[in-house]
């Protein structure tokens, strides 16, 4: 897990001076090592002082360059988590063309690697309970510091370029609710409802009631505190439970962004559990990132 990596990573300050040294034996066997990673990709590696590598042969998309020895250390010790730290803070620089460079990435690492959660990875309620907690209970103040206001946390809709994250979120909220074809009176059941914006949105803008189940605790006690104030809370119930105990009959079934979390083995038991829910003229959907 994320939370359980980040507490094992070794404290890297990816804005030292080392940057501003040639570079060592060290520092290019270092380099030479992150390339062979994904040794095919046609893209140009880069440290401080100029020094490069490249597949032979080959016109690079993009370069990245190193702009420090932490930032090339942070990537040796574990390029995945640090890529996007390094390049946030500037300590790594792309070149060129960053969707090109993150396709070729992907299509030149191995295939065990692809995948972020393995599929022999157990999905029962014990273990998805225990997955939930040490990546989603860090405390709400954390998440408050990086998502929007309603800290939805999974892909927005930007209806315009130049749209806000908090437009482009209650954006993707409507685009849910009318393609699920909401009508005032409705029940609605959904399934991983992280700190409550969704079922909250739903209640407020289309008139439906909504019971909404997390088996995170803090997102849970966030979202039962925001009903309140909103005074939702006769028609918007937060339940603390595994999507599995799910019962009742209801009109619209939905679930945005937590199939990423359902694992493969237990995906004919979501859609079974779908049947149940959900009455025979009833609606579905499901919002989740793509899987190749």
């Amino acid at each position: 897990m994320l939370a359980e990596r980040l507490h094992a990573a070794p404290v890297l300050r990816f804005t030292d001076r080392s940057g501003t040294r040639p570079s060592t034996a060290v520092d290019r066997w270092a380099l030479a090592r992150i390339q062979r990673i994904v040794e095919t990709a046609p893209i140009r590696f880069v440290l401080w002082d100029g020094y490069s590598i490249q597949p032979p042969d080959v016109e690079p998309v993009a370069s990245i360059v190193f702009r420090n020895r932490s930032a090339l250390l942070g990537w040796l010790w574990d390029p995945e988590l640090n890529f996007g730290e390094t390049y946030m803070c500037g300590a790594v620089e792309i070149r060129g063309d960053l969707h090109a460079l993150l396709t070729e990435i992907y299509r030149a690492l191995p295939e065990s690697t692809r995948r972020t959660e393995p599929d022999h990875e157990p999905h029962d309620v014990v273990s998805s309970r225990h997955n939930v907690h040490v990546h989603y209970d860090l405390g709400n103040d954390f998440y408050r510091l990086w998502l929007d206001r309603q800290l939805l946390y999974t892909c927005a809709f930007f209806p315009t370029p130049d749209a806000t994250l908090e437009e482009a979120q209650v954006a993707k909220m409507d685009r849910v609710c009318r393609k699920l074809w909401l009508r005032p009176g409705e029940r609605v059941v959904e399934a991983g409802c992280g700190w409550g914006s969704l079922a909250l949105h739903m209640a407020r803008a289309y008139g439906v009631t909504v019971r909404a189940c997390n088996v995170s605790h803090e997102q849970i006690a966030w979202a039962r505190e925001r009903a309140r104030a909103e005074g939702l809370e006769g028609r918007v119930e937060f339940v603390e439970d595994d999507y599995r105990n799910l019962t009742g009959s209801y009109d619209a079934f939905v679930s945005v962004g937590m199939l990423e979390h359902v694992g493969l083995d237990q995906y004919e038991t979501l859609g079974d559990l779908i049947g149940r829910l959900i009455t025979a003229d009833g609606r579905g959907l499901l919002h989740f990132i793509g899987r190749d």
